[in-house]
């Protein structure tokens, strides 16, 4: 079954209709993408997301994408405005950037909607999970993730919802694996911008500030916000941003062990309770690299410990 919408029906409804079996035919002012059947790894880690605004689809040169919503009239107007700071101006191309790319972005009414890479799979299944991934694969991954939050937080863009789960990544090393040689490494990209801020440059530092919950379309409201709250969330008062992605960020990696000592406490200082404490992404880089860079690859290939809690 395959249907081609342009510029009549809702072009959403046609989108979803995909993952009943259908192949819809998007078109945008350059491309038309196939939005296609979900498989049933991308199912899974969806339903783990609970993210209803994206859909896999594929591209006419081949491109296998992601389809999301990015704002719907005046709302999201500000996820766009990061997405394209971040994604397609002149720091895109920055080595430490690891925003995910935006390929397009193109409107129906008054929907507008950005067009994704698709990439292989989340932090979520770094460890503890199938893959036969060794210390020294995920500290790289962890470190990646920290680069790309630093640098973030450089230009004046605070994610909000750092968790491990937002975090791509192409693929997995799984040096652990019996006759496994990786010769190089998977990129991490970090994903969905809908809940993040930006400061321009000009903002001085003590008023780059937040009040209230990171709420967004997935998360609209107090009630439906699901995510654990870092302990400046408790209260009205205001808060860091850029702190708050710290403490995300480690508190999803808190049933992690490295069984090296000197990381295992940096990635515990990232869960300082009190922000003004707690390390900042790139003192957390930073501090891990040197810990790397002392110590033999071959003392990395270790599988981590997970500590249930």
């Amino acid at each position: 079954m395959s249907s081609k919408i342009g510029v009549v029906g809702p072009l959403w409804l046609a989108i979803t209709a995909a993952t009943a079996g259908a192949v819809v035919t998007v078109l945008s002012s350059r491309y038309w993408y196939k939005a296609l059947p979900r498989p049933p790894s991308l199912a899974t880690a969806e339903k783990r997301r609970n993210n209803a605004l994206n859909r896999p689809a594929r591209s006419a040169d081949g491109r296998d994408v992601v389809i999301r919503v990015v704002c719907v009239a005046s709302q999201g107007q500000s996820h766009l405005q990061v997405l394209q700071y971040l994604s397609r101006g002149l720091c895109s191309q920055a080595t430490p950037n690891h925003s995910i790319p935006l390929f397009e972005l193109f409107e129906f009414e008054d929907i507008i909607f950005g067009v994704f890479p698709r990439i292989g799979t989340t932090m979520l299944d770094a460890y503890d999970s199938w893959p036969e991934n060794s210390v020294g694969d995920i500290i790289d991954m962890i470190m990646q993730c920290l680069e790309g939050l630093g640098y973030m937080h450089s230009i004046g863009v605070a994610h909000r919802d750092a968790f491990k789960d937002n975090f791509l990544v192409e693929w997995f090393p799984e040096s652990m694996a019996e006759h496994q040689l990786t010769i190089s490494r998977p990129r991490v990209y970090l994903n969905d911008f809908e809940t993040a801020v930006y400061f321009p440059q000009d903002v001085p530092a003590h008023e780059r500030i937040c009040v209230g919950l990171p709420l967004s379309p997935s998360f609209p409201s107090e009630k439906r916000y699901s995510r654990t709250r870092a302990p400046e969330l408790s209260s009205d008062q205001p808060y860091d941003p850029f702190k708050l992605d710290v403490w995300q960020f480690g508190f999803s990696l808190r049933n992690l062990r490295t069984t090296i000592p000197e990381i295992d406490s940096v990635l515990g200082s990232m869960l300082e309770e009190d922000p003004r404490s707690r390390i900042s992404a790139f003192t957390a880089l930073k501090s891990i690299s040197q810990v790397v860079h002392a110590t033999t690859p071959e003392s990395l290939r270790i599988p981590p410990v997970v500590v249930y809690q």
